[in-house]
């Protein structure tokens, strides 16, 4: 199945939206400063998590392996949750979303070759990621690291591309992505 199938097949899963970018005509936007709200720990994962920072590497690596593809498939999934501020709502669907985006993964031909999948948020498949204690990821096959370890500013890209970004109140929007040639 080629990837461009592959889009269908997501709209039919309920996700939705799925679409292909041409990286010449429509680059990803990267920036360290991405990377900054990740040095904040705006998301709580920062130095505590493998998928995370600084254990996905440093910034200028990130980016050169974005660089390394000329395709992009972006989606959305989207979650209602009622109450902004129950963190454990907002939680599960981070974990609801990364379980969509390991789905995706099973999706991809195997002769696609070279491809990254890059999720929104830290992984959070294990209650505690190994990374804090200094062990080896659990997990490798099942862990996917969040867009913004790679320094993509989704939030451009979405608006440059007129893809719906914020979600409504009382609702959860996340986006992940397939990198390829």
């Amino acid at each position: 199945m080629p990837m461009d199938d592959i889009v269908q097949k997501m709209i039919d899963e309920e996700i939705r939206f799925a679409g292909i970018f041409d990286l010449v005509r429509t680059p990803l936007l990267c920036s360290d400063m991405v990377r900054q709200y990740c040095a904040n720990n705006a998301c709580g994962k920062y130095n505590k998590n493998w998928t995370c920072p600084p254990a996905v590497g440093e910034p200028e690596y990130c980016m050169n392996e974005v660089k390394r593809y000329s395709k992009v498939l972006v989606f959305r999934t989207e979650y209602k949750i009622g109450e902004w501020y129950d963190y454990s709502l907002v939680e599960g669907t981070i974990a609801k979303h990364q379980a969509c985006v390991r789905k995706v993964r099973e999706m991809i031909p195997k002769d696609v070759g070279d491809h990254l999948i890059l999720s929104g948020g830290g992984c959070v498949y294990c209650k505690e990621c190994a990374y804090v204690n200094n062990e080896k990821c659990r997990h490798p096959d099942i862990s996917i690291p969040p867009i913004e370890s790679y320094c993509i500013d989704i939030f451009r890209f979405t608006k440059k591309n007129n893809i719906v970004y914020g979600a409504p109140e009382g609702e959860m929007y996340y986006f992940g992505m397939v990198l390829f040639n």
